[in-house]
């Protein structure tokens, strides 16, 4: 049993608490949740440690199994739509206690890496909007509808039940493309619906966001955040300068300018301490920009689903046609041949 300052181990993964909406919605087939566990490698008991590191990418994979045995393909939708503050552990009950969902968003911003690893969440000002997105950060990660659409919806849900249940966002990017039904996305959100997006986010009305819903109680806000200090500090421990670029491109690549003045600002660093911190680890910005692309971009061009435009809108192109020149150049092949390629 581990403990809630157990460090999540350097192999990505979540805090066994993510996979509880999934377990509930097994309730009466037990049999094939155990099937499935089995064919993942993880163990029913976990359950009973809250912190009990899963991979991440076991995580995923049985996510999207569930969808499947259960026949239905909006499972994450759904789980999402009714996770409660609880849900998220210390890190959801600690929103929930802000006084605006500005500040409650910023919370979770903040500590959701203690809760699992190969993902960011970020929350910005872009004007009259708050922008909160969410992406996984490790390229070779598979298809992840489910996880996606859980984590949306589960934001929205921690609004609605922890500030107004009337609050819509403005509008919702996902970067998987558009399911058969999609209109029941838009349904839920109340919300347009965007498919095929560099980044999965939330686009939220800062004034809304601003609104005062409670006072603030400090010493619940105090014992919460030494709570979290412990799992966030060791879930960070050791974590290299690369380590944290990779993670800021995988999240802002298709969305923001990729470069020094840009990733040493979300650092709070300069640009020569940056480059001079990758260099000491044998690391460029170009080279870790690179090689994410490739790889991104070969899992993209396998899963078959994304056109070839969509893909280099994604990876941060101008246009199909840069991406065709550095695709090509890469693999010697071009993005459509690897596309088409049997898998």
């Amino acid at each position: 049993m581990s403990t809630p300052g157990a460090p999540l181990p350097k192999l990505l993964s979540v805090r066994a608490v993510i996979l509880r909406p999934i377990f509930e919605a097994f309730a009466d087939d037990l049999s094939g949740l155990k099937i499935l566990l089995h064919r993942h490698g993880l163990d029913s008991r976990l359950l009973e440690d809250h912190y009990a590191p899963v991979p991440l990418q076991s995580y995923l994979a049985l996510f999207e199994d569930a969808a499947t045995h259960l026949g239905d393909p909006g499972l994450g939708l759904r789980l999402g739509s009714r996770l409660r503050p609880g849900g998220l552990g210390p890190m959801g009950l600690r929103a929930a206690q802000c006084a605006t969902i500005r500040r409650g968003l910023e919370s979770l911003a903040r500590f959701s890496s203690a809760l699992q690893s190969g993902t960011q969440v970020s929350l910005e000002e872009d004007g009259p909007h708050l922008i909160l997105r969410y992406m996984l950060t490790a390229p070779q990660i598979g298809t992840s509808r489910q996880d996606s659409e859980f984590s949306l919806a589960g934001m929205c849900s921690l609004i609605r039940k922890g500030f107004d249940l009337r609050w819509r966002p403005d509008e919702v990017h996902f970067t998987h493309p558009a399911p058969e039904v999609p209109n029941e996305a838009e349904h839920w959100f109340d919300a347009p619906v965007l498919y095929s997006q560099p980044v999965n986010m939330l686009v939220i009305d800062a004034q809304d966001a601003d609104r005062i819903h409670r006072s603030e109680d400090p010493d619940m806000l105090d014992l919460i955040d030494h709570h979290l200090a412990g799992l966030f500090e060791e879930a960070h421990r050791d974590h290299s300068t690369g380590d944290q670029v990779r993670a800021l491109i995988a999240l802002y690549l298709g969305a923001r300018p990729i470069d020094l003045t840009t990733i040493s600002g979300l650092l709070q660093t300069s640009p020569r301490s940056l480059q001079r911190h990758l260099a000491e680890e044998g690391e460029t910005l170009s080279g870790l920009l690179q090689a994410y692309r490739q790889e991104r971009a070969e899992l993209l061009l396998r899963d078959g689903r994304s056109s070839v435009e969509a893909i280099a809108i994604s990876l941060g192109y101008a246009d199909g046609t840069a991406f065709w020149r550095a695709y090509r150049g890469w693999t010697g092949q071009s993005p459509s041949q690897a596309k088409d390629a049997p898998r």
